[in-house]
């Protein structure tokens, strides 16, 4: 689901504190979460009357998230190092540690585990928990006004400060006195990951005691001590400055408004911690998330490149039906070429036909002649055809054999003999056929 909408409370003993915001096209922006009401304010009034009436000024609705943060005092916290191990290994060692990390019952608590990744690697974990008594009355408002769905956070106010000091990029590690709630008062130790420390002043302490307790604490993570700093002008510290970089300048800064610090963990990215008697859960990045993802995305990817390929294969035929009716057009051009063409050759032949011709005529007389002055009288040819250099006769003698025989004495033939059969007429007359080779006349291949 899309969160469009999301709202940070902070609810303290005489007054609650909200903030919402709204996400728009390119960022996020203060909103008004109800009718009448500003975007952000304070709701002076005891707990958790005030709660309820905030929560009955709007009505549930999906996409919105909202974030409760309660004072210090409610909650018990305790710190636990661990060497450099995965976080899903540090997740199970802190719930094996639980029944002796916490003091009262399991039963009797809500419980939450925040860690932290320190520069070293090793893994900080702040075992958060509070009794089931203090935070059900306020669940249970959450449950009759109907926005039971939309809680998505329910922590201390000093880690939603640690999201807001981070999300501003305020140099780390810090150390922060917090006195939201008077008289109590907090110390923290925040890295960029997250708050590592949490302690509560007691306020039975002398000022000596509170000096000695803050300074073993800074010792403990080789803070100087001019990395302490107060929220509050009051905490007897330096000044918290102002943000290097004020990426929430669209909100009320943290000490006019706390529902600012209830509202940051959204925008940190930090882990969110929810005491709702759920098991703690850390975020761990699993692969097969992405498959989702990432066939949406190929999806896309060949959605576009078959829509491309459809154009270019439309684009393909149109231009092949383009060449077509060119080529069809140059084919009706080239018609009367062709004709021209093929008139060329038929040309080229009859001109080297009448080549040969011309060639052998001189030939062809002198072997005529020489034919009629060898063959017998009474001898006389039907049919006479030339290839190349062979000459074939048809026609009739009385004696065919005697015209073999003359032909073959003449220096101009060659290879003379009979074709075929010799047929012989009642008259005496024989039908013969002959071929012969006309000598120093070259043959067609």
């Amino acid at each position: 689901m899309v969160i469009k909408e999301l709202v940070g409370i902070y609810l303290e003993k005489d007054a609650l504190h909200y903030c919402g915001a709204v996400r728009t096209v390119s960022s996020w922006q203060m909103a008004i979460p109800g009718a009448s009401m500003d975007p952000s304010g304070v709701i002076p009034g005891l707990a958790p009357a005030t709660l309820r009436d905030l929560l009955q000024r709007f009505s549930p609705k999906p996409g919105r998230r909202i974030f409760l943060a309660l004072p210090r005092s409610r909650f018990f916290i305790r710190d636990i190092q661990l060497p450099p191990v995965p976080m899903e290994d540090a997740l199970m060692s802190v719930q094996s540690l639980l029944p002796v990390t916490c003091h009262l019952p399991l039963d009797d608590i809500f419980h939450d585990i925040c860690f932290c990744r320190m520069p070293d690697g090793r893994v900080n974990a702040l075992v958060i928990y509070a009794l089931r008594r203090e935070i059900l009355p306020v669940l249970d408002i959450f449950r009759e006004t109907g926005h039971e769905k939309s809680l998505a956070g329910l922590f201390p106010i000093s880690l939603g400060i640690g999201a807001w000091l981070s999300h501003q990029q305020y140099a780390m590690p810090m150390a922060l006195v917090i006195s939201r709630e008077k008289p109590s008062s907090e110390l923290a130790i925040y890295h960029q990951t997250g708050c590592v420390y949490s302690m509560a002043l007691q306020n039975v302490w002398t000022a000596g005691e509170a000096a000695s307790g803050m300074e073993s604490v800074l010792a403990k993570f080789h803070l100087p001590a001019a990395s302490l700093y107060g929220l509050e002008r009051s905490d007897g510290c330096l000044p918290l400055p102002d943000p290097p970089q004020n990426r929430l300048s669209w909100l009320p800064s943290i000490q006019q408004n706390s529902g600012v610090a209830a509202l940051s963990p959204a925008f940190s990215g930090h882990q969110r911690i929810f005491l709702n008697g759920s098991p703690p859960r850390i975020r761990v990045f699993r692969p097969w998330k992405l498959f989702v993802p990432a066939l949406c995305v190929l999806s896309v990817f060949l959605a576009v490149w078959t829509v491309s390929l459809n154009h270019a294969v439309g684009r393909g035929k149109q231009l092949v039906a383009e060449m077509k009716d060119e080529v069809q057009q140059l084919q009706q051009k080239f018609r009367p070429l062709e004709k021209v063409r093929d008139a060329l050759k038929k040309t080229e032949s009859l001109s080297a036909d009448i080549d040969d011709f011309i060639r052998l005529r001189p030939r062809l007389f002198s072997c005529f002649n020489e034919i009629a002055r060898l063959v017998p009288e009474g001898t006389w040819f039907s049919r006479a055809n030339l290839q190349g250099a062979e000459l074939t006769l048809q026609g009739q003698s009385r004696d065919a054999l005697k015209i073999v025989e003359s032909l073959r004495t003449s220096p101009l033939f060659d290879q003379v003999k009979l074709s075929g059969s010799v047929s012989r007429a009642p008259s005496g007359v024989e039908q013969f056929s002959l071929t012969l080779r006309l000598k120093d006349v070259e043959a067609n291949p």
